[in-house]
């Protein structure tokens, strides 16, 4: 226990003197394009992000966060999702860094979640029996798959986290944030996402 509590107080002390230049006007605004892939629904994303974060520490920050996109799936010959969808929430912000401006960096999100749009399409999970028969007129079993087209709404609690690699300039002011490993669980759906985030430190 005793050794616990000196590494949380040599943490506690490095991080104080490693953040001289973080003040409580310290704020870092992070803005970029994503690109997304939903499981369930098969659509594609395209959308852009801003954040706005409050450094804690060199390691650690708070922030909000509002994400705007537009979402297809393409299918010809299934259900084809067309909806926009916006998730605004908050977040905590973590840092690793390296060296030579360079760190990891890692993102654990809480959105709620709004997709509004339309979709139709066959579903091939839901087929129901039609009158057929065959050449001689004998009746035989069929089915049609369900053909169906309405607007689609949906509002949803969305946990979100992902893992990165950071740059910064020497001074701090500006970075570029990258983002290969950025997964999204809403209900019983999942998104892949890969995005840029440009960085300025305020103050």
């Amino acid at each position: 226990m005793k050794n616990l509590i000196r590494l949380l107080a040599i943490f506690i002390f490095a991080s104080s003197a490693m953040a001289g230049d973080i003040t409580w006007k310290t704020f870092e605004i992070k803005t970029g394009p994503i690109v997304a892939v939903w499981d369930q629904t098969q659509s594609s994303t395209m959308g852009w992000s801003l954040e706005l974060v409050k450094p804690i520490t060199p390691y650690v920050g708070v922030g909000a966060m509002i994400e705007g996109a537009f979402n297809t799936s393409g299918c010809d010959d299934c259900v084809d999702y067309r909806y926009d969808e916006l998730s605004e929430g908050l977040l905590v912000n973590m840092n690793v860094p390296f060296g030579l401006g360079f760190g990891l960096v890692s993102n654990f999100m809480f959105l709620v979640n709004f997709q509004d749009g339309t979709v139709d399409g066959l579903y091939f999970t839901d087929p129901y029996p039609v009158d057929a028969y065959d050449a001689d007129g004998n009746p035989i079993r069929a089915y049609r798959m369900r053909e169906d087209n309405h607007d689609y709404y949906n509002e949803s609690f969305m946990f979100r986290s992902n893992l990165g690699v950071s740059w910064w300039t020497l001074g701090k002011r500006f970075g570029l944030e990258f983002y290969p490993l950025d997964i999204a669980v809403i209900g019983g759906d999942a998104r892949m996402t890969f995005s840029l985030d440009a960085v300025v430190r305020l103050f």
